[in-house]
């Protein structure tokens, strides 16, 4: 890999360069063959201290943790409509978003924070309440393909 201007000094002079931020887009019409309503990608991992960013690329959408999933003493997020934000995530742990208006056509996405066991979240989120069942099974999706990367 060829680096460039300030990150090849920093790389040269043995300062730590940060990891790119990874960016979530919200589309109407999502990368598979038929799929509507999504979030691309749909799983993203970040080391502690990484950040994302939420993209409107699509009008109509928000994103807003599953509080019934989120880790533990973690500050919920909110990027409202039609907005873009980016969001630092400082601890461990599987943190679920949805579009409100379209978490029941499976509109989810799994922010995936260090280490974090994926087994325990796809438990917790077979049995989550009030959970529409196609975001439920996409969350089992993202969970296991989490879990094998």
């Amino acid at each position: 890999m060829i680096r460039t201007g300030l990150a090849a000094l920093l790389a040269m002079t043995g300062v730590a360069v940060a990891e790119p931020t990874a960016t979530i887009r919200a589309l109407n019409r999502g990368p598979g063959a038929g799929e509507t309503f999504a979030y691309d990608p749909a799983l993203v991992r970040v080391p502690v201290g990484g950040a994302v960013r939420f993209e409107p690329t699509d009008k109509g959408h928000n994103v807003t943790p599953i509080l019934s999933l989120w880790p533990a003493g973690a500050p919920p997020l909110n990027v409202p409509f039609n907005s873009a934000a980016t969001v630092t995530f400082d601890r461990p742990g599987v943190y679920p978003v949805q579009c409100t208006p379209h978490t029941g056509l499976g509109m989810v996405a799994l922010v995936v924070v260090g280490a974090a066991d994926m087994a325990e979240f796809a438990a917790k989120a077979a049995s989550a309440p009030g959970l529409a069942p196609k975001a439920r099974a996409k969350l089992g999706v993202l969970a296991g393909a989490a879990g094998q990367s």
